[in-house]
């Protein structure tokens, strides 16, 4: 079972907010340990969104099976105790900026000597190098660097901001990739590396549609007219008779044939290489717009014709097939690979498992009591 496939492993967790945590949850699902470090007193910001935003709940949901350690990397003793962490670690994730790494004393070229093993992971806005590496970022503004957020939303309206921070959840996708690459080339030479991992460079590397639409038109494309955004009448969103909406994702010819004898438009099967799709969307839509998305449902749920209603997320977590997946259970997000039917732990309390730890290096807990009056752990 791939929920197994990293037991054994330790990642230690320095990130915070969304990239490094998400990644450190798939390699937790996968089998590994995954212990959190967290600032004496606050800890990962994620704990402090507000209500209305989540609050407590995204915290919950992405830090869930891990434990929580308070550590205060600004300290001589901090420190110490971190590389004796990094000693038994097979990775580090770290999320700071490069002048903050180095002002800490925790480089890779600093960890390595006494960890050659150790999978040292940097988590950047704009990576290790270049001209920007030193800028402070978030979601949003890296999507706005990368050339995507222009590409967001209807044409003639501003860029739209999505729902999702993609950059983030890019990085954490790649980050993992890159940890589990590392450890298998380590399980051949023995050594631990340096991945430096951009959001910038994980978003942009999802371009490939744009950038292939740009090369064939040597122009830039055009928000809400790409291929995939609303410029084909077979891949678009409607409007229903009661003010909901479907999905309707009929690509292949095949596909778009289907829908067009569903409906009882077959005449329409001939028209979807129309050089200007405008007024095929409008009779599509004129078409939508005469049911509810729910009678839409009934009316295409044989048809195969990769058209579905647009839930919202409370709907989409009574889907059947996502109870089937048993991906959202008893409160608990999983992701793709995780034991479905395991029983989980709640994401930890702000150092819940600090003295537990401690011990575990050895360390006498009346030292321990007197760090913790002095603020290092």
């Amino acid at each position: 079972m791939l929920s197994t496939v990293l037991q054994g492993t330790r990642i230690l967790d320095l990130t915070r907010w969304m990239p490094g945590p998400f990644a450190s949850l798939i390699l937790r699902d996968l089998g590994a340990e995954v212990l959190k470090i967290e600032q004496p007193g606050c800890g990962d910001p994620m704990r402090d969104v507000p209500v209305q935003s989540g609050g407590r709940h995204l915290f919950e949901l992405v830090n869930r099976d891990k434990r929580s350690m308070t550590l205060n990397l600004k300290t001589t003793e901090g420190q110490a105790i971190l590389l004796r962490l990094a000693a038994r670690s097979d990775v580090l994730l770290q999320g700071f900026l490069p002048a903050v790494v180095a002002r800490l004393g925790l480089q890779y070229e600093t960890l390595r000597p006494c960890s050659p093993q150790l999978v040292y992971v940097s988590v950047s806005g704009y990576g290790q190098s270049g001209p920007f590496h030193e800028r402070s970022s978030h979601d949003l503004s890296l999507l706005a660097a990368s050339g995507l957020l222009d590409l967001m939303g209807a044409a003639a309206t501003p860029p739209t901001i999505l729902p999702i921070p993609l950059a983030d959840l890019a990085a954490a996708l790649w980050t993992t990739l890159g940890v589990i690459a590392a450890l298998l080339q380590r399980s051949a030479t023995g050594m631990g590396q340096h991945l430096d991992v951009s959001l910038l460079d994980s978003t942009f590397s999802l371009l490939a549609l744009p950038l292939a639409e740009m090369l064939a038109r040597g122009r830039d494309p055009q928000r809400g007219n790409l291929w995939l955004s609303g410029g084909q009448a077979c891949y678009h969103v409607y409007e229903t008779a009661d003010s909901k909406h479907v999905a309707l994702a009929a690509l292949e010819p095949h596909i778009w044939q289907a829908f067009c004898m569903a409906v009882g438009r077959e005449e329409w099967s001939t028209r979807q290489g129309e050089t200007s799709q405008s007024s095929l969307i409008a009779d599509v839509a004129a078409l939508f717009r005469g049911r509810t998305r729910e009678q839409w449902a009934a009316v295409l749920a044989e048809a195969d014709c990769c058209c579905e209603p647009v839930l919202t997320v409370s709907e989409s977590i009574r889907h059947p097939q996502v109870d089937h997946r048993q991906m959202f259970r008893d409160g608990v997000l999983l992701t793709p690979f995780a034991a479905k039917g395991a029983s989980h732990s709640r994401a930890p309390r702000l150092g819940q498992h600090t003295e537990e730890i401690l011990a575990e290096l050895g360390y006498a807990a009346a030292q321990v009591a007197l760090w913790r009056d002095r603020g290092i752990v």
